[in-house]
């Protein structure tokens, strides 16, 4: 195979030119086929920007879904920490008092 981009012969076969690293086997993400060109998949029809952007939009909602439930847990143990002066700390006496109850138990 001849690389478009640099002119160097790569063994048939390879996806990327040993040179220069420009893609010169394409595969569809969905049926597997092998094509010697981007865009859309010759057998299924697939368009591949389109579901690269799909993948990255989804991995980019979990990632951010994830991170809203870490910040919630942070919040939520800091105004418990802040409001110790208020409340007389009950919420950590539960949690100590709870945590010996159990290892008192399972003795």
């Amino acid at each position: 195979m001849i690389c478009p981009r640099c002119g160097r012969a790569n063994p048939e076969g390879v996806q990327f030119c040993t040179l220069c690293h420009e893609t010169l086997l394409f595969k569809c993400p969905i049926c597997w086929h092998v094509q010697k060109h981007g865009g859309s998949c010759e057998k299924c029809g697939t368009n591949f920007t389109a579901y690269a952007g799909l993948c990255l939009a989804q991995i980019s909602h979990e990632e951010q879904q994830a991170a809203i439930d870490r910040f919630k847990g942070e919040v939520s143990l800091l105004s418990q920490i802040l409001l110790i002066p208020l409340t007389g700390g009950r919420w950590l006496w539960r949690l100590i008092i709870g945590r010996l109850v159990s290892r008192l138990l399972a003795r």
